[in-house]
């Protein structure tokens, strides 16, 4: 009976090692990771909420900011405006489509923008802030809006890329996908024709999508991940293919001589089955099974891997 309780213990310590520390056992909709903490937002039969816990954290000492009956959230991110800490999501409610706002600290949400044509059940990454505007793409277009709400403003036309792949904010400009085409739109909206602003074409159709020091990640559905980098042809990574990815992260450096590169890359992959975290380079384990519907894969400045999944929020070192 020893032995048996023995065996048992280490296959648990294993699955766990394997997974990575959870920090909270709530499946979420949309994660964002900040310097310190947590915030996603999750839904039951009952209605949808938006949480906010450590990133040291264990399931059970999540902080409810924001709940509401009846309504499914999706997508979260954060910035800090006049002092202050706030949250950004989408929600849906009686099949009407919003983007609301919650002070981090807790208390009710102010709708900022309603809108239209977002796949918030399916598209995730997919709402972005520099903290002055929000932006996201729906069927049809990239739009912003004012993080104090006011008109959307159109800044760029695409085609239907669904599930969307994300959007990515970095210097001042939007990067997204139309299909195949990987292109970026400033801010302040397109001035230029789309084949000027393309910075790749993918095999398939995108994704996932990432931008980090070392160039534009992205996923195609045949399950490549690739990169493109300035002045160069896209590079395929190792061992991708077949199972496709569903989000990126990188971990940028700084060397000494000031070149800036991308020196940890993980990613998510999955199949209508099961879901696979991918690490890069790393000597061993770097493909270990999680959970479905694996999402908001993020990388910190200490190394830590963070990811979400049916079994709720993980925390993994990246090199373990």
């Amino acid at each position: 009976m020893r032995a048996i309780v023995l065996a048992v213990l280490v296959s648990l310590f294993s699955l766990l090692s394997l997974e990575g520390q959870l920090i909270t056992s709530r499946k979420p909709d949309g994660l964002a990771v900040s310097t310190g903490n947590v915030y996603f937002t999750s839904h039951d039969a009952a209605g949808a909420t938006v949480w906010r816990t450590s990133q040291n954290s264990h399931p059970g000492q999540e902080s409810v900011l924001f709940w509401e009956a009846g309504a499914r959230f999706g997508d979260i991110v954060f910035a800090q405006i006049g002092g202050n800490f706030f949250g950004f999501f989408f929600a849906r409610k009686n099949n009407v489509i919003t983007i609301r706002r919650v002070p981090l600290t807790g208390g009710n949400a102010t709708v900022i923008a309603t809108v239209t044509d977002v796949d918030i059940d399916n598209s995730h990454g997919n709402l972005a802030t520099d903290g002055v505007s929000l932006f996201w793409q729906d069927v049809g277009a990239i739009r912003k809006v004012s993080v104090n709400g006011g008109p959307i403003t159109t800044l760029d036309q695409t085609r239907q890329n669904t599930p969307t792949a994300g959007i990515v904010l970095q210097n001042g400009r939007i990067i997204y996908a139309s299909v195949t085409d990987i292109r970026f739109v400033p801010t302040t909206g397109a001035v230029t024709a789309p084949a000027v602003r393309t910075l790749a074409t993918a095999a398939t159709t995108v994704t996932a999508l990432h931008a980090g020091f070392s160039g534009v990640y992205w996923g195609d559905r045949d399950g490549a991940v690739r990169v493109k980098r300035s002045g160069s042809p896209a590079h395929t990574l190792p061992g991708t293919a077949g199972v496709m990815a569903t989000c990126i992260a990188t971990n940028g450096v700084v060397t000494a001589n000031g070149v800036q590169s991308d020196a940890q890359i993980a990613w998510t992959r999955c199949t209508s089955q099961s879901c696979q975290l991918v690490r890069f380079p790393i000597s061993s384990g770097a493909v270990q099974p999680i959970g479905n519907d694996a999402l908001g894969a993020h990388i910190t400045s200490a190394g830590n891997v963070f990811w979400g999944d049916t079994a709720g929020v993980h925390r993994k070192p990246f090199n373990e």
